[in-house]
């Protein structure tokens, strides 16, 4: 499972025959030798996400790079479906490239002794030092206990939880009713968007609430279980432990999967499934039913409420949406006591942006490219585009990006999520669509956020279990899960309703199975990373 780890893992392994072929074409990865015009040439090679991305070599930042380095850069671009088998390839070889970005993680060069540990030269490179210094959390998450750093990460333009409640908006006005803020007033509101025809097409189509399905392998993106965050438990379902029945409050790691707040959440649901304001089959539907649910027909809206990103999850009717803020469980809580998401920081960061090959005999060229590429500008350069054809240097740590980077979907310019970047705290990015939609959205959790401490009330990004804790957790854990998720499907739907002899056995069968155990565990590792200094 580990479905806890930072990690994005792209493509699946192939047959041993094509990764023996594949072995064979990427011999000697690393520096050659050879130099161009009397500078060094440093082979770098970069994971791509799409085969639509301008080819590296046609953007003028990597002309500057090259000076800054003072080297020749011969670039190997890897896509992302054939990055796995290439990926086992290399590491099978031991030939890595000089550079590496978005190839390898933290895990990668734990087991393979093949990348520099870059702590000790962090002065060398001021860029990433600034970057460290104000973002903490980004060099924990890439560090051991020893304060080895053999990858870099990378930092996103934009923070914040990629989970909102989106509401549509349009049939809350044509119905004359106000935001909901607690579970009853939501519930009102989902029983007239299911019965006053709040689209106008006459038909009897309209999907209240839709969620997504339950699944085998965890709680995870839009998890119907982000409701928990109107009863005070901060979900995290982007990553961490989490997504395994995991949190923590004030510093305690804790389980949910058997707390009162959960069985309140799962008679909720329950609730609404009796009452058909959910689909009878949401939490088995496929994945592509739900997001085509979302988008509606060409001409109307189908869905009121659902979990998702932004308003772009429902197609052309996206301008109907907003960002609903948390509604408490009951009319009787505070309002500090409902919260929202905290995976703003696996939005924000990523661990395995970054990695430089050991011993390189180029090293101090290699330094100068790694603090160049974490510059403010070549970071922005990097993920939209070149300034001043495609970005517009405002000043002040302010960049426009033109409309020509999102108006044609057949091309993509420079490197986007694949840089080896950062963006500071005083950057500010314009004409980025998905960006002013997600601050948008994150604007209506500002109060929820301030209800807990980040890395107290939540699973720090940086904490992980050792491999041997990790064996034991994701055995515990494929066990409970595999028990656990058809019961709680039944209760959540409302086809089983004791809460009582039922909801007990349950409660000590996931016991028996180690989530006790697990709860032990993460504790003593989230006290590990908690007290490390480095």
């Amino acid at each position: 499972m580990a479905q806890h780890r930072v990690v994005s893992m792209a493509g699946r392994a192939c047959a041993a025959i094509s990764a023996l072929a594949a072995l064979m074409t990427m011999a000697a990865c690393g520096s050659s030798g050879a130099m161009v015009d009397g500078k060094p040439v440093i082979k770098v090679l970069v994971q791509y996400d799409s085969t639509n991305r301008l080819p590296i070599e046609k953007n003028a930042w990597v002309k500057t790079l090259e000076s800054k380095c003072d080297c020749s850069i011969s670039w190997q671009v890897v896509q992302q479906n054939a990055w796995a088998q290439q990926k086992s390839a290399i590491l099978a070889s031991g030939d890595v490239p000089d550079v590496s970005i978005r190839a390898f993680n933290p895990d990668d060069a734990a087991k393979f002794p093949y990348f520099e540990n870059l702590a000790p030269f962090i002065k060398k490179m001021p860029n990433v030092q600034r970057f460290f210094t104000q973002n903490p959390s980004a060099r924990r998450m890439v560090s051991d206990l020893q304060g080895n750093l053999e990858v870099l990460p990378a930092e996103m333009p934009a923070g914040g939880s990629n989970q909102h409640w989106m509401i549509n908006k349009t049939w809350l006005d044509k119905l004359g009713l106000k935001m909901p803020t607690t579970w009853d007033e939501l519930t009102s509101v989902l029983e007239a968007f299911k019965t006053e025809d709040p689209n106008g097409n006459g038909k009897n189509d309209e999907i209240p609430f839709d969620v997504s399905a339950l699944g085998t392998d965890g709680f995870r993106w839009y998890t119907p279980m982000l409701a928990l965050g109107s009863t005070g438990i901060v979900t995290q379902a982007q990553g961490g432990p989490f997504q395994d029945g995991i949190y923590i409050r004030n510093g305690k790691v804790a389980e949910w999967l058997t707390s009162r707040e959960f069985k309140q959440t799962l008679q909720w649901y329950a609730q609404l499934f009796k009452k058909g304001l959910i689909p009878a089959d949401a939490l088995t539907q496929d994945g592509s039913k739900y997001g085509s649910a979302l988008t509606g027909s060409k001409d109307s809206a189908t869905v009121g409420l659902a979990f998702a990103y932004q308003p772009a999850a429902f197609g052309t009717h996206a301008d109907e949406y907003v960002a609903m803020p948390t509604p408490k469980a009951t009319a009787t809580m505070s309002d500090k006591d409902v919260v929202w998401d905290a995976s703003g920081d696996y939005g924000k960061y990523e661990n395995y942006h970054l990695a430089v090959k050991k011993n390189d005999s180029h090293m101090d060229n290699i330094l100068k490219m790694v603090n160049a590429l974490y510059d403010e500008k070549m970071s922005v350069e990097q993920y939209y585009g070149d300034i001043p054809s495609l970005v517009t240097d405002e000043g002040s740590h302010a960049y426009r990006v033109s409309d020509k980077v999102f108006s044609d979907p057949n091309v993509s310019y420079s490197l986007g999520p694949c840089f080896a970047g950062w963006f500071p705290n005083d950057v500010r990015i314009t004409g980025d669509p998905s960006i002013t939609a997600m601050q948008k959205a994150e604007a209506s959790y500002a109060s929820a956020y301030g209800h807990y401490t980040v890395n107290v009330d939540s699973m720090p990004i940086w904490v992980k279990l050792d491999s041997a804790d990790e064996k034991t957790f994701d055995g515990n854990n494929t066990q409970i899960l595999n028990y656990a998720t058809p019961l709680i499907a039944k209760w959540m739907n409302g086809t089983n309703t004791d809460f009582g002899q039922a909801w007990d056995t349950y409660a000590s069968q996931l016991n028996k199975l180690g989530l006790q155990k697990n709860v032990e565990l993460w504790q003593k590792w989230y006290d590990k990373y908690t007290s490390q200094k480095f």
